[in-house]
């Protein structure tokens, strides 16, 4: 009984994110688990090895006592014993979804929130086993962009202006539901993703996978979730360091995209993999436009080898223990160059528009040469990662590197290839431990057509000690932009300061 329980605890935590994106993705949750579903991610995220934050699981520990002795111990287990308070915290949430629904789950240590459980039954007590949670989050941003140019000129010799920005928006709202149907190994998750960054007649983008736990700890899906091309990128907008992903990140990475994948992990959980085969770099103009029979394949490993990591980079819940995750991740694919993407009212504001590192879009007309038109090209990225946690302090740092060649299209090209490559670094204390946090980040990005990069920090206030509740400031100062993304305070060409404060509720 207590292994299907475990099961409805593991289907309940798979969803997806959408760049903010859920994860059902690499991370053990969905696609950014709450953005595009979470950020749309296809693994489940990694338990956090270090004592449970007491708002979250003080309820759910003293259930502990009605798992067999032999199994939970006769007492509590020492906080600092990281992988025996998982196990507890594994037991208590199973001991709580043995309860009649509906229930709430809350976020532990280890886990991010399963939501709220609506119905779960097994294959021990029902001819249909069916798990229905609800979960998701909202974030609520303010943003100041104050301008240190008035204008900038693009690859194409044309001259932009550069605004003034000051705006209140909901900038990620991502509703998710997840369980099994049929048969506990039966998976699903899909969610709904908008955003008032896109405008109030922006499209909602679904979402979502159907999938089969092979074993209980490898699982394949299909469906709409990210495509893992960098660590950033695919831990959830949930869990950022600060205000959201970098400027880096933003210009590089890949985005959402219909596909199919496995995801998981290997040596007694130290190691972690998402990898596949999507129909294109993103599931704007990559995927629908493109010509021929193409795909975009991508894949995400990463290694935990002293312990569970946890949730984003942060050390808010001060590991007793060192924690380190080392990480790796590729993508190739062949790509329309169109901007299909940048269509007001109609797509996803995650897809992704590849720029030259001075921001201009590729696919503009005299962007590599007079009257030139890139029509496809051949994306290639890979990256590496590190992140550690100890005693309230953390750290994290990703480098990136993309080359993109094979160029068709009309005109003469002055280039027949272009390398990019940049990277991100985050340092962090919580000098009140699970309440106070203060941050440092950077990234820096070079390339053929110029230079950018971005320094800040900022104050983040976890409030009733928990994840699930956080209020964020922030200032940047981001020197020639090379990416451009409503939902972060990135614009093609901009040079100046970005001043952002966010509340966000996870549930």
């Amino acid at each position: 009984m207590c292994r299907a329980l475990v099961m409805i605890a593991v289907s309940l935590g798979a969803s997806p994110d959408p760049g903010g994106g859920g994860e059902a993705c690499a991370d053990g949750t969905t696609a950014e688990r709450g953005d595009l579903g979470a950020e749309l991610t296809l693994t489940p995220e990694p338990s956090a090895g270090f004592r449970p934050a007491p708002a979250d699981t003080a309820a759910i520990v003293p259930t502990i006592a009605a798992v067999p002795t032999e199994e939970a111990g006769a007492t509590p287990p020492m906080l600092q014993d990281d992988e025996r308070m998982k196990m507890a915290i594994d037991h208590a949430v199973a001991a709580r979804l043995a309860r009649h629904p509906p229930f709430y789950v809350p976020a532990t240590d280890f886990t991010p929130p399963k939501g709220l459980v609506l119905h779960a039954t097994t294959h021990r007590d029902s001819r249909f086993p069916f798990a229905l949670a609800l979960n998701g989050f909202v974030q609520g941003r303010w943003m100041n962009l104050a301008r240190g140019v008035t204008q900038w000129t693009d690859a194409t010799g044309s001259t932009e202006p550069v605004v003034n920005e000051n705006s209140f928006n909901l900038n990620r709202i991502y509703l998710q539901a997840a369980g099994y149907a049929g048969s506990e190994r039966v998976l699903y998750n899909f969610a709904l993703f908008g955003s008032t960054n896109a405008g109030l007649l922006a499209t909602v983008a679904p979402v979502g996978f159907v999938g089969y736990a092979v074993t209980e700890t490898i699982k394949v899906g299909a469906g709409v979730t990210q495509v893992p091309g960098s660590r950033e990128w695919l831990m959830s907008s949930q869990w950022p360091f600060g205000i959201d992903r970098s400027m880096v990140n933003t210009f590089i990475r890949p985005s959402y995209s219909p596909g199919l994948f496995s995801f998981g992990s290997l040596l007694d959980k130290t190691l972690f993999y998402q990898a596949g085969v999507w129909n294109g770099i993103d599931g704007g103009a990559a995927g629908l436009l493109k010509n021929g029979t193409s795909m975009a394949w991508a894949g995400n490993l990463w290694w935990e080898p002293i312990g569970p990591f946890g949730l984003g980079y942060s050390d808010m819940e001060h590991h007793e223990s060192p924690a380190l995750r080392l990480g790796t991740s590729g993508v190739t694919a062949r790509s329309p160059a169109t901007i299909l993407a940048n269509t007001p009212g109609f797509s996803n504001p995650e897809n992704t528009i590849v720029r030259l590192s001075d921001g201009t879009p590729l696919s503009q007309t005299g962007a590599l040469g007079p009257n030139s038109q890139v029509d496809s090209f051949n994306y290639n990225l890979a990256t590496v990662d590190v992140g550690w946690k100890w005693r309230g302090w953390s750290a994290f740092g990703e480098y990136s590197w993309r080359l993109i060649d094979g160029l068709r299209g009309t005109g003469a090209f002055t280039r027949s290839s272009l390398f990019d490559q940049g990277g991100s670094a985050y340092l962090g204390w919580c000098f009140v431990p699970r309440t106070y946090e203060v941050y440092g980040r950077t990234s820096a990005l070079t390339g053929p057509f110029g230079s950018a990069q971005e320094f800040g920090g900022g104050l983040n206030w976890y409030l009733h000690e928990t994840r699930q509740n956080r209020f964020t400031f922030e200032t940047l100062w981001i020197d020639s932009s090379p990416a451009q993304n409503p939902l972060y305070p990135y614009r093609a060409g901009f040079t100046g300061t970005a001043i952002q404060a966010q509340y966000m509720v996870i549930f």
